[in-house]
């Protein structure tokens, strides 16, 4: 009997505690409910400093862009046309720099925002810790491939119309590249550059950059080198490799 009772007492005890602390689920379960809610806002931070880093890349790239508007006239024409036209002529040396990064981008590009970061790092540094021996100011222009203008249909983005304005522009490009050090170096493959030369929208790499050179020094004259992407442990190995392009040197020369 009293091992009985004493059952007994536990389950009564038990019994008076649940209802007793009854009005402290109610609590928990209110408690649980605003955690979730305040922890939203770290969530959506957390997606929101995603989208930051890529539309960094986009704001970035924006501040040199040469735009597409107005077709055959625009300003992205304009600027391949005189490099074309005009490597021996001093007018797009006063007007655009004697040397210069061209880089074809696009807003969906990851590839895009890692060679950002090194191209952001070599501008900041830029004749301080990172020299160009030539002593000549840093300059870019980008051309952005998914950039939609008025000229923009259903069929023809206005960046296949710029292409297939401008193909013997990149046909050029490709055979520049065919005979740079960088590629005899095994650092560019024949397919990439085959894409740039078929002039092929649809397969056509962004980033590609093209280092725009028409000092006395250019190992060739116009478009000099041409690069896939950045490549580089952390942003300063990148914006080193961006400087040798520059220089000509490393990997874009005899070894």
């Amino acid at each position: 009997m009293i091992v009985l009772k004493a059952i007994g007492s536990f389950f009564v005890r038990i019994w008076r505690w649940i209802k007793e602390t009854a009005w402290v689920q109610p609590l928990l379960i209110v408690g649980l409910i605003f955690g979730v809610i305040f922890s939203i806002p770290s969530i959506v931070s957390g997606i929101d400093n995603l989208n930051k880093d890529l539309s960094s890349s986009e704001t970035y790239y924006h501040k040199f862009q040469q735009s597409l508007v107005d077709g055959e006239t625009s300003n992205a024409d304009k600027l391949t046309q005189n490099i074309y036209d005009k490597a021996d002529d001093n007018s797009i040396k006063s007007e655009y720099g004697e040397k210069f990064f061209l880089v074809f981008v696009s807003e969906s590009c990851s590839s895009c925002k890692e060679a950002k970061n090194g191209f952001s790092t070599l501008e900041s540094h830029f004749g301080d810790t990172l020299q160009p021996e030539d002593k000549l100011p840093f300059k870019m222009y980008t051309i952005f491939s998914d950039e939609v203008t008025s000229d923009t249909t259903s069929k023809e983005s206005a960046f296949v119309q710029y292409m297939d304005r401008r193909s013997y522009f990149f046909e050029e490009a490709a055979s520049n590249g065919f005979n740079t050090d960088y590629y005899l170096n095994g650092k560019i493959s024949d397919s990439d550059l085959t894409t740039v030369e078929s002039v092929d929208p649809e397969n056509f790499l962004t980033p590609t950059i093209l280092l725009i050179d028409f000092t006395a020094t250019a190992p060739i004259s116009g478009i000099s080198e041409i690069m896939f992407g950045v490549t580089g442990d952390n942003d300063y190995a990148k914006a080193e490799l961006l400087l040798d392009c520059w220089n000509h040197k490393g990997d874009f020369t005899n070894k």
